[in-house]
């Protein structure tokens, strides 16, 4: 090749073996680039090399046009190689920093927060930066050592004769390469930056998929340069045709009117000391459940007894009903978004936490509400806080503290389980609400129900499913979930009973977010009443004083946006105008949900009209709303 080479001129070779060089830097750096990001594991940045070799050859295309690129500026190869290395480490110190304290990867969010709240010196370990600068130039060394030595082997020097300014520096060819290269590179990752948001996403000629809501698998499996740009999508929502400033005050002023007179005969919460705990119970559903003259158990009887006893405890003695779940078998994050916001997530038909509501800003919900009231706002989650982007979104949403794994108190497991068990998480929301005298809103997301349900979780299981049609290794699965399940209602009982006791006013909202996925009889069934066994859930409202919503009583089956303006209906309790529209959206639409209308148009209310133009303006408008 070194012989061919020789056979061009000057120029010619110059450019070539440059391209040639920077490839090779491009591979060098990506696969540095992956043993940072990895965490200086060498075994996973291997595995990740030659397990996902088509998505690491992507990536380090894409890094070759970013040098390439940067060599179209500074003029010289050396100079592009030299200044990715500089930005490479300096962004992998940041991330390995960050996610030592957060558990999640760097995103561009980050950098968007850093002049807001310092949240990137947060991640910075002062101790080390001599280290990493000690390593910039001894790199940067070698890298011109490098090229040297090939410089002079290949007789690359540049000694051509120029007459003017432009010729000297190649202003043109550079301008040139410029433009190709950055060109090239928006062309190579439109793909990437514009996605649907949807929770996965095939990449078929690469062999992956995006994760939208799981950054840390995202970055794993598709590496941090596609991870990174995944992040920065820009989704825009379709504007409404009907969308403009004079409109969205006009249903504002509408709402105002209504919310000024239905709160005269309501209680202020401003003026009482009720704590209110939300509590998102991950996979957490009824295998007892009848719904549409259905019955689970037909298609998956059990042996055991009641797998909910605690649960059906509560609902003789609390209002309780059944919420139709968006998802089956997961979809967390938007069950999770519509309850505190009591918008849908119908029209976006994304996943709000992680493409709209971190750029969004201040949006209402629950906790920007009960701020106003003199609330104290708290969200618990057992178990990494940059899922599904939680630490930006649920903080957008009102939420003051956030309690992730890291800064839990309690952090039992069930047998051989990955996750923090219900009881640590109940411990936590007990001592959250004991440990201050302010009125507090408490969310809590669970995780111990949360897939994979493996035989090692637990020694014994007392629920065995008796379906002969059903493979064994399922069987197996539901056995373990449904053991999961049943420690999880022991749970409940035993937080209610300290609930019971507390001379603090509590009211909980309580409620499954999805079936686990492992009911395929049930879920991809010819008949729709029996596809729906596997998309409703429980929910309650339990009170430990009398609140005036207490006995047994049947709520309405209904989607998450719904369920906490149940809450404040059935408390008599006063509450913003945006939940006074979701009255009627409610009413003329109680199950807003795809899956379950199954292609009926929706109701056209007006409405729903103004609830579809609220619900853009917050999320991907100009936020009329609330300004």
């Amino acid at each position: 090749m070194i012989k061919v080479l020789k056979k061009l001129n000057l120029k010619q070779r110059y450019l070539i073996c440059s391209l040639i060089f920077l490839f090779g830097a491009a591979l060098l750096l990506t696969w540095f680039l992956e043993y940072r990001y990895f965490l200086n594991s060498m075994s996973r940045t291997w595995d990740f090399v030659f397990g996902r070799t088509p998505v690491y050859l992507f990536n380090s295309f894409l890094m070759w046009l970013m040098l390439v690129f940067i060599w179209g500026l500074s003029g010289s190869p050396v100079a592009a190689t030299g200044i990715s290395w500089v930005v490479i480490t300096i962004l992998t110190y940041i991330h390995i920093n960050k996610y030592h304290s957060r558990q999640t990867p760097l995103l561009p969010e980050d950098f968007q927060l850093a002049s807001q709240a310092t949240t990137l010196t947060k991640f910075v370990d002062y101790g080390s930066i001599v280290r990493m600068v000690v390593a910039i130039i001894l790199m940067v060394f070698l890298i011109i050592l490098f090229h040297k030595y090939w410089a002079k082997k290949l007789h690359l020097k540049r000694t051509w004769k120029t007459n003017t300014f432009a010729q000297k520096h190649a202003i043109v060819l550079r301008l040139l390469i410029v433009a190709l290269a950055g060109g090239a590179f928006f062309f190579s990752t439109d793909f990437i930056r514009h996605h649907d948001g949807s929770r996965y996403e095939d990449i078929p000629f690469l062999g992956t998929n995006f994760t939208a809501w799981n950054q840390n698998r995202n970055y794993d499996e598709n590496g941090f340069i596609m991870g990174f740009l995944y992040n920065f999508q820009k989704l825009k929502l379709e504007e409404p045709e009907i969308y403009s400033e004079n409109k969205i005050k006009a249903i504002k002023s509408k709402y105002d009117a209504k919310a000024d007179e239905e709160n005269l005969n309501r209680k202020d919460l401003a003026k009482d000391d009720v704590n209110v705990v939300i509590i998102l119970n991950e996979s957490f559903f009824d295998p007892s459940v009848e719904f549409n003259g259905e019955k689970f158990e037909d298609y998956y009887p059990h042996t055991g007894g009641d797998i909910l006893p605690k649960l059906h405890e509560i609902q003789k003695k609390y209002p309780s009903g059944l919420m139709y779940s968006l998802d089956y078998g997961g979809g967390t994050a938007n069950i999770e978004f519509e309850t505190l916001t009591s918008m849908s997530n119908y029209w976006v038909n994304t996943v709000p936490y992680t493409a709209l509501i971190p750029k969004a800003g201040e949006i209402p919900s629950i906790a920007r509400m009960l701020k106003t009231k003199g609330y104290k706002t708290t969200a618990i989650h057992p178990f990494n806080g940059g899922m599904y982007k939680r630490n930006i979104s649920l903080a957008n949403e009102g939420f003051d503290t956030f309690i992730t794994e890291n800064e839990m108190d309690y952090k039992e497991h069930d047998g051989n389980s990955e996750y923090i068990n219900d009881k640590s998480a109940y411990n936590q929301v007990l001592k959250t609400l004991t440990e201050s005298d302010e009125k507090q809103l408490v969310g809590l997301i669970t995780m111990q129900n949360h897939t994979p349900y493996n035989a090692e979780n637990y020694e014994k299981t007392q629920f065995a499913v008796t379906n002969e049609d059903i493979e064994e290794q399922r069987k197996s699965d539901i056995s373990i979930y449904y053991q999961s399940i049943h420690n999880s209602d022991a749970y409940l009982g035993e937080f209610i009973e300290e609930l019971d006791k507390m001379d603090k006013k509590v009211v909980v909202l309580f409620f499954g977010d999805h079936a686990a996925g492992l009911f395929d009889t049930v879920n991809s069934h010819e008949k729709k009443e029996v596809r729906d066994l596997a998309r409703v859930t429980p929910y309650f409202v339990y009170s430990n004083y009398d609140s005036g919503f207490r006995g047994q009583k049947t709520l309405p089956t209904t989607t998450p946006n719904c369920m906490v303006n149940t809450m404040l209906n059935g408390l008599k309790w006063q509450k913003d105008s945006l939940y006074y529209m979701v009255d009627q959206v409610c009413e003329s639409e109680p199950v807003l949900a795809a899956s379950y209308m199954e292609g009926r148009e929706i109701n056209m209310a007006e409405v729903m009209d103004d609830y579809e133009l609220v619900i853009y303006d917050i999320l991907g408008g100009k936020k009329y709303w609330t300004n």
